[in-house]
């Protein structure tokens, strides 16, 4: 029954345009669980999660599960978002995986977001001119996102050099959501979190800085020591971006073509500890 559902679908990729009614698959993993959920355009009409243990094994039945119970088939869907990561490694290489899996039955267009990226863009608040996202890298090590907001006028101190922005994909990412050109991602990558720490209060010695992520509340005593009253330490919910934060972006970029048919890549960041040796 599984494999029917797969195998039976037609494989005509269908044509982004604003118009057009979508209905499409969002996937996230958390440090927790994963979440598969289903959208029809920019609402999240149902979703089901399992212990991320699970992953391998109930990918697809979960998938056929969700299209079952909303009369839809894998032909229904226009394209498939998934959190590429940062995070941990065998679930995030077991999702996508299977994801790629789905890609080669099916066809299906295949979009990958940077969840650092996502995280930033979902909890983004723009009365700091500094923000910090961090999301756990395990061995005291932190993925981390460092981002900047001009919130002074044209007539205030010029004196004040601004960050440079990233290069690459976050800088890509900035141009694609239509941030500011106040708003700047400068720098994403992992590092040692006491490392990490000691460069930022020499990069911003005096502004206060909004952090949020599952790696503040994991390192947040090491924060407070190192950057006293500079640090905001945001724990409402901001652990991660949502799987409706990874499906808003899935559609934004679809419209925009922005979408590949071919095979994803996990976002690593950095290399497994087998890899070292």
């Amino acid at each position: 029954m599984i494999l029917l559902v797969f195998f039976t679908s037609s494989k005509n990729v269908k044509t982004a345009t604003k118009d057009s009614m979508h209905s499409y698959i969002a996937i996230q993993n958390t440090y927790e669980v994963f979440e598969m959920a289903l959208f029809i355009n920019n609402t999240l009409h149902d979703q089901v999660s399992e212990d991320k243990r699970h992953a391998s094994k109930l990918f697809i039945p979960l998938l056929e599960q969700l299209l079952i119970r909303n009369n839809l088939t894998i032909s229904d869907l226009s394209f498939c978002a998934v959190n590429c990561g940062p995070g941990p490694f065998s679930t995030l290489r077991s999702i996508i995986a299977s994801v790629n899996g789905l890609h080669c039955a099916t066809e299906i267009p295949l979009i990958g977001i940077d969840g650092l990226n996502a995280t930033f863009l979902e909890f983004y608040d723009k009365s700091y001119e500094h923000t910090v996202v961090l999301l756990n890298a395990f061995n005291d090590e932190v993925y981390y996102l460092i981002a900047h907001h001009d919130v002074y006028s044209i007539n205030s101190d010029s004196s004040r050099a601004r960050p440079e922005p990233v290069e690459g994909p976050s800088a890509l990412f900035c141009n694609k959501f239509r941030m500011s050109a106040k708003d700047l991602i400068i720098a994403t990558g992992y590092k040692k979190i006491d490392a990490f720490l000691e460069d930022l209060k020499k990069q911003i010695p005096h502004q206060k800085i909004n952090f949020f992520g599952n790696g503040v509340m994991l390192h947040q005593e090491q924060i407070k020591s190192t950057l006293g009253e500079k640090a905001i330490l945001n724990q409402d919910g901001k652990n991660m971006c949502s799987v409706e934060q990874i499906g808003k972006i899935g559609l934004e970029m679809f419209e925009k073509n922005n979408f590949t048919n071919n095979y994803l890549m996990p976002l690593h960041l950095k290399k497994h500890p087998v890899e070292l040796l």
